[in-house]
Parts: structure tokens; sequence; C-alpha cells
């Protein structure tokens, strides 16, 4: 059970690989801290059950010059690796997160391998780290959550987990509905504005220099935005993407913008593979339904995109880029996340919870012109973040729109501001 050809984000991703080819840019994964009673035995064959069951992580990549071939992979072994000269105490957090960091950067080969692998770090004492590192040609978010899940069950039992909804299957799927869809977003977008956001990267470098906007929120915001959200009868996450648009427009001046949010169409299915993407919505008085507003025009954007989710982006801003000569850096200058608690789940004598592997002056890396807003609605830490490319935002205009963002969230619904020309960055 394996995939048998490439996607077009794969492509990309394939593409992007041979570009920073020595550098663990692509890697994507999660660091869960085991407390309780571990059986690193069972937890090894859990992890093997686990990702036997999905077709993308038994799926093997093999290298020929720049063209990647796929195959069948080899049964996936979990590395135990004892470090008694560590520990998860405070004085040993950093050499931690070093070696953590160390085993979610180390390279994968391309030889056949599955683009996937498990590490289970025994520093001294009663706890556990347990090292999830993927390559992005076969995860995403949704997907890294199903994988969490999957462990912890297959923990749980000795049977085996039963088969996972093949990855190929929702890609056909997607593929009946392609030239329908396609269609649609020619439609919406036509006339996407030129970003007002810088769109052009750096010489030196792959990617820019990024920067980030902390802001840790009281324990009440989050009560405070979900109220705000029932009360504009939405949810919270099309309050937080109205809030970022609103405040971009504002200081912006522009009159149309272009937002992108992560969507998929596979929450019901436990496939495994990178099909969450970036969804667009144009906002604005000259956007489609100008009149309606930002906050209908989020909301309508994102249940229309939702209902044709039939093509990938990459399929998307190569329609852009063909047709109306958008640049793929352009295509969505304001990218917008809410992210859920951090993970916690219990198998049994274990619990599995979080682990944060990057130390705070970890190096940001974001796209050309980029600038990523994260909420995190958390009841006990809510957190704003904004990633930013410093060639393209100064330190004082990120500053500002993370102070408009926050009021924009926390105003009632009906007192929204009005957008300012003439602040762009």
């Amino acid at each position: 059970m394996h995939l048998t050809s490439l996607t077009a984000y794969q492509q990309r991703m394939w593409e992007a690989e041979c570009v920073v080819r020595g550098y663990p840019i692509l890697h994507t994964g999660i660091t869960l801290q085991v407390e309780g009673a571990l059986d690193p035995d069972r937890l090894a064959r859990a992890v093997e059950n686990a990702f036997g069951r999905h077709e993308l992580l038994c799926t093997g990549f093999r290298a020929d010059g720049d063209t990647l071939h796929t195959g069948p992979a080899p049964a996936h072994t979990l590395r135990v690796l004892h470090h008694p000269e560590l520990s998860l105490s405070a004085p040993d957090q950093a050499a931690v997160r070093e070696r953590v960091e160390e085993l979610s950067g180390e390279l994968f080969p391309f030889t056949g391998e599955a683009a996937a692998r498990a590490f289970l770090l025994l520093p001294a004492g009663d706890h556990a780290l347990l090292v999830l590192s993927f390559h992005r040609l076969v995860m995403d978010l949704h997907s890294l959550h199903q994988v969490v899940t999957d462990i912890t069950d297959a923990y749980r039992t000795d049977e085996p987990l039963p088969p996972a909804q093949p990855y190929s299957e929702l890609l056909a799927r997607r593929m009946r509905r392609r030239t329908e869809d396609l269609e649609f977003w020619r439609t919406e977008l036509t006339g996407c504005p030129a970003p007002w956001l810088g769109n052009l990267r750096p010489e030196d470098d792959w990617t820019p220099r990024g920067a980030e906007v902390r802001r840790t929120l009281g324990a009440e915001f989050a009560s405070v935005v979900r109220a705000n959200a029932r009360a504009a009868r939405c949810t919270p996450v099309v309050h937080v993407i109205a809030a970022a648009a609103t405040a971009a427009l504002s200081l912006s001046g522009t009159a149309d913008l272009t937002v992108a949010t992560m969507a998929d169409r596979r929450m019901a299915s436990d496939a495994v593979g990178p099909l969450a993407q970036a969804l667009l919505t144009r906002v604005g008085g000259a956007a489609p339904h100008g009149a309606e507003g930002v906050l209908a025009q989020v909301r309508r954007g994102l249940r229309e995109g939702m209902a044709h989710q039939g093509v990938e982006f990459e399929e998307i801003a190569a329609m852009l880029a063909e047709e109306m000569g958008v640049e793929r850096d352009g295509v969505a200058p304001l990218t917008v996340g809410v992210s859920p608690r951090p993970c916690a789940v219990s198998a049994g004598a274990v619990s599995f919870t979080e682990f944060d592997p990057y130390p705070e002056d970890a190096r940001i890396l974001v796209g050309g012109g980029q600038l990523d807003v994260d909420v995190r609605l958390d009841d006990d830490e809510p957190l704003l973040t904004v990633q930013y490319d410093q060639e393209s935002y100064t330190p004082e205009w990120c500053e500002t729109f993370a102070d408009e963002l926050l009021k924009e969230l926390e105003r009632p619904p009906g007192t929204r501001l009005r957008s300012r020309p003439g602040t762009r960055r």
C-alpha cells in the first residue's frame, strides 16, 4: 500500500527540497513528553502499527537527480536513544531541546525510505520524549493529529489498528470535481489585486529573515473572542480572520486584499497526507460582494471555498500565474490561522503532552512578503503571534498591526473601524 504518483503540492515540495537540499526547512512534526509507566517495546509496536496503517507513511521516496520516484517503503522501526546524562529538569532544558532539534532536523536521504521517523528519547528520570519527524511531502497538521491519535490507540491494545482510508481515494474524489472547482476559482479571483505586501525575495537567500511580534494575553481573552463571535453569529475562526483582514485593510489603505487560511475537506476522514491548503478569500470594498462588509465576505468566502476544494492550491496559483500574471508569493499576502489547544492525550498508564523543542530565538522562516498571524484560543494561555518578513515590514508596522488586531478581536460586532488610507508599512 503506497502512493504511486505525486500530487501538484508534493511536486512543488520536491522542487523546493531540491533548492534547499541539506537543510531541514521542509520538515514538520511534533515532540510529545511521555509521563507514566512507559513500556518502550509496547510503544515501538504502537508506532509501527500507526505508521503501517497509512498509505503515505508506507510510501518510499527515491531521488533520481531532480526526479522523485515512489514505491513501497520498509516497515518503520522506532529508534530508542538513551541519554542518562540529560534530564527534563530546568538546568538540562537547553541541552534536551538541542538534542530534539537535531533529531527533528535529521535529513531524509530519499533513497527509498518513507519520509517519516520516530525517536524515543530516554533521559534520566521517569519522563521520556517521543519525537515524530516528517517531510511535508507526507504530512500536514490534520494528519499530524491523526498519527498521534493512532499511536495512542495502538498503545492501548495488542490488536492491529483497522486500515485507514487510503490517501489516493481522497485524491480521486478531488479529481472528479476538478474542472468545476477550477472554474469557480477562475471566476472568484479574476482581477485579483497586486498585493500591497512586499513580494520580492531577497537575492542572497532562499527565504528572507523572519521576525515576530508576540502578545501573551489574559485568561479572559478567549472567552471575549468567543462571545463576540457568537454575537456576530459566526465561528471564532471566522471572527479572527475578519478581524485580521480589517486591521490589514485599515493600516494599508488598500481597497482589496486576499487572505488565506488553512483548511481541508477531510475532517471526517482518518487518511494521512498533505491535503490541508491555503483557502483564499477576497475582502475589501473592491472585492466581489464588497458592499457586504469584511465579516460577511469572510463568512461567504470560507463557505464557498470549502465547497470548491476539488483543486489544489498549487493549481490555483499556477492558474493565476499563467492567466493573470500574479506571482505565486502574491496570491495570499495575509495568512491567518487559529490554533487549538496543545496536544494532550492519555493511553492507559501513560500520557502524552506537547513538548516545544525549539528555543525562543529559533530562526523564523517566512516567505517573501509574508505576514502570518496565529491566534491561540487557549483558555489558560491565549497567545497572538505575528510572523513577518523583515525585507517587507518594519517592526513598528507589525507592532501596530498586532495592537489593531487585538482591538478588533475584542471590539463588539457592529463597531468595526473603517479603513484609513495612507498608512502602509
